[in-house]
């Protein structure tokens, strides 16, 4: 058997679980407190930005408050690119992990299905779909 094999697909399984349960139980915390954040983060910028530009090019506040939102919109703009190609890179990573763990777990069921006796294989389709029967009392 492949138990190393199993051993990592359960803790994944049980990890993405743990965080699928903590999103929709306190998803409504997390984003409060998340957009707090920014807002405070981007208003400190704005206020450091303020006083820099109308310290080194004297001007009044008008003009200061167009020259710092022309400044948070190229800032923005080159943040949302960076950010953008940093996604890509990372979403094609996590899909060739994904794609050579299913690989690996596929595999693995299948060299120890092969491996089974009848028994066994009637055994296990029996527990799988208790198993499940009794979680449905529990989810729905």
């Amino acid at each position: 058997m492949h138990i190393n094999v199993y051993r990592k697909f359960i803790f994944h399984l049980s990890i993405f679980g743990i965080v699928i349960s903590i999103i929709l139980n306190m998803y409504d915390a997390i984003l409060e407190h998340l957009i707090e954040g920014l807002h405070i983060f981007f208003e400190l910028i704005e206020s450091s930005l303020d006083k820099v530009v109308e310290h080194f090019f004297e001007t009044e506040m008008r003009e200061t408050q167009i020259i710092v939102f022309y400044i948070i919109i190229v800032i923005g703009s080159f943040l949302i690119y960076f950010a953008w190609k940093g996604l890509v890179h990372l979403c094609k990573g996590f899909n060739e992990n994904l794609h050579n763990g299913w690989l690996e777990l596929k595999d693995a069921v299948t060299q120890d299905w092969q491996g089974m006796t009848m028994t066994n294989r009637i055994i296990l389709i029996s527990a799988f779909l208790l198993i499940n029967y009794l979680a449905s009392f529990f989810l729905f």
